[in-house]
C-alpha cells in the first residue's frame, strides 16, 4: 500500500488556488471544449488511473486527500508542457461520482492554453478495481481520440502480485491492485460495508482489461506500493512494452506529476532510454530534488525498469538455474536476504529483491550467468540506503539497503513450508504462486514447489 502520509497547511492552500484554476479551465457534464472537435490520430495518451474510493482519497479535517493533489499536480505539469499533439485523461474514483476529463493544450503563436474537457461522469458509483471498469476507460480513449502510443499510470494502494489481506477477512484471493470500499465503506481504514477490507484487482484480471480494449500500452507506471515484481510484470507482458514501478512501500504523496508530466510521460518514442529516464525522474523528485524535501522527507524510493519483451526468455533462464538450485520442494535458507516487506503487515509473504535472492540460492558462477541475462530485461534499478518498508498503527518501520551489489529493485516470490503453517491457513500463498504465469513459465514445478 502506499503510505499514508499528512501534508501542511502550505499544501492546502496550494490546494485551493490550483481548485480554482481547475475550476476556471474545467467544464461541467454539459460543457465542451470552445474549439471545433479534432479528428486527427494524437500522438500520445496518457492514461492516470486514480484508484481512490479509500484513504488515498479521504480528507481528513485541516488536509486534503492525496488524490486531489496529484490531480492539481497533474493541471500544473500540463501547465509547463508545450504539445498540442498529446493528452492526459484523468479518472477519478474517490468519494464523489467517478468522472473522466481530457485534459490538454490548445492554441498556437505562443498562446497555449490548458483546455479539461469532462469526457464522462458516471451517474452511479462504479468499482475502480473492477477490470471491467478500467475496460471502459481505455475503450473509451481508444474510440474516442486514437493516439500512436498511449502509456497508463495505475494509482493506488498496492499489494504486490498476492492477496494482503486482513486477517479478518475471509476472502483471500489473488488481487493486488488498488482497493475500492464501495458504498457505505470506510474509506479512511480502507474497509467496506462488511468491514472487510475493499475489493482490489487480480492482476491477471488487469492484463485482460487492457487487451480487449485494444490498445497496447507504451507503458505501465505503477504508482502504487510494492508492484515491481517479477510475477506482475509477467503477466503484463502482452500488454505493454514496459513496466515501471517500485518494489517497496511509498509514500502517499507518489510520484510528483508538476515535473514527471513535462519531463518523462510523454517522451517519444519510448524507447529503452527513455523508459530509464522516466523511472530516473521519479526517482530524482522523490530523493534528490530540494524544492520538494518538505514532502517526501526521508522515506526513500527504489525502482525500476522492466522491458517486457525479454521476460519470455528471461522467464526459462531463471526456470534452469532455479531447477539446478532447488529440488524436492527445499525450503532455501533466506535469512537476512534483502526483502522489501515481509509478513508482519497485514500477512504478505516475503518480497525478496530479485537479484539478492538469486544471489543467495545459485553459485556464485551461475550467478553471475543469470545476472548477465537479467541485465536485459531490468534495464536500471534506482535505490535509496533506507526505505520504507510499512507502516502500522501511526509508525513508519523502514527497511535498509544492505545488498546493493546484488539488488535490481524488482521483487520475487519464493516458496517456503512456513507458509503451511496454521496461521496461513487463510493465506496459501505457496498455491496461489502455482497460479502465476511466472510460476509456469519459469518452470517452478520441477523445484517440487
Amino acid at each position: 500500500m502506499k503510505t499514508i502520509w499528512k501534508f501542511t497547511s502550505t499544501l492546502l492552500f496550494f490546494a485551493c488556488s490550483m481548485m480554482m484554476f481547475a475550476s476556471c479551465s474545467g467544464s461541467s457534464d454539459s460543457d465542451s471544449p470552445d474549439e471545433p472537435e479534432q479528428k486527427e490520430t494524437y500522438r500520445r495518451s496518457v492514461i492516470i488511473y486514480i484508484a481512490a474510493q479509500n484513504s488515498l482519497g479521504y480528507i481528513e479535517s485541516g488536509y486534503t486527500s492525496a488524490s486531489r493533489l496529484d490531480s492539481l499536480e497533474i493541471m500544473e505539469g500540463m501547465k509547463n508542457y508545450n504539445s498540442t499533439r498529446d493528452n492526459v485523461f484523468l479518472f477519478i474514483d474517490d468519494d464523489q461520482r467517478p468522472r473522466l476529463s481530457r485534459i490538454y493544450r490548445y492554441g498556437g503563436g505562443g498562446q497555449l492554453r490548458t483546455m479539461v474537457s469532462l469526457e464522462k461522469r458516471w451517474s452511479l458509483d462504479v468499482c475502480s478495481t473492477d477490470p471491467a471498469t478500467l475496460h471502459e476507460v481505455l475503450s473509451y480513449v481508444a474510440t474516442n481520440y486514437p493516439s500512436e502510443s498511449y502509456g497508463l499510470i495505475l494509482w493506488s494502494h498496492g499489494n504486490g502480485w498476492v492477496a494482503s489481506t486482513n486477517v479478518q477477512n475471509t476472502l483471500p484471493a489473488t488481487k493486488s491492485f488498488g482497493i475500492d470500499v464501495g458504498g457505505g465503506g470506510d474509506m479512511e481504514n480502507d474497509t467496506d460495508a462488511r468491514g472487510r477490507m475493499g475489493v482490489q484487482m487480480d492482476i491477471s484480471d488487469m492484463a485482460t482489461a487492457i487487451s480487449r480494449s485494444g490498445i497496447h500500452l507504451d507503458y505501465i507506471f505503477f504508482d502504487a506500493c510494492e508492484m515491481q515484481n517479477i510475477e506482475t510484470a509477467y503477466e503484463l507482458k502482452d500488454v505493454a512494452s514496459y513496466v515501471i514501478g517500485s518494489a517497496t512501500s511509498t509514500s502517499a504523496y507518489g510520484a510528483y506529476y508538476t515535473d514527471l508530466i513535462p519531463h518523462g510521460l510523454f517522451a517519444y518514442p519510448m524507447n529503452d532510454a527513455n523508459a530509464i529516464h522516466l523511472a530516473s525522474q521519479y526517482y530524482f523528485d522523490a530523493t534528490q530534488n530540494v524544492s520538494l524535501k518538505d514532502y517526501y522527507g526521508d522515506l526513500g524510493n527504489v525502482n525500476s525498469v522492466i522491458k517486457t519483451s525479454e521476460l519470455e526468455h528471461f522467464a526459462a533462464v531463471t526456470g534452469q538455474y532455479i531447477n539446478k538450485a532447488i529440488t524436492n520442494r527445499t525450503t532455501m535458507d533466506m535469512t537476512d536476504v534483502q526483502h522489501y516487506s515481509d509478513n508482519v503487515y497485514y500477512y504478505s509473504p516475503a518480497h525478496y529483491d530479485m537479484g539478492c535472492a538469486l544471489g543467495r540460492i545459485l553459485s556464485a558462477e551461475d550467478y553471475q550467468a543469470w545476472r548477465a541475462e537479467a541485465d536485459k530485461c531490468i534495464l536500471s534499478h534506482n535505490a535509496t540506503e533506507k526505505f520504507i518498508q510499512y507502516h502500522l498503527n501511526g509508525q513508519t518501520y523502514y527497511g535498509i539497503l544492505d545488498d546493493p551489489d546484488h539488488m535490481v529493485g524488482v521483487s520475487m516470490f519464493i516458496p517456503d513450508e512456513r507458509y503451511d503453517a496454521e496461521k496461513y491457513k487463510k493465506y496459501p500463498f505457496n498455491k496461489q504462486f502455482q497460479s502465476t504465469a511466472w510460476y509456469k513459465a519459469a518452470n517452478w514445478a520441477a523445484t517440487g514447489w
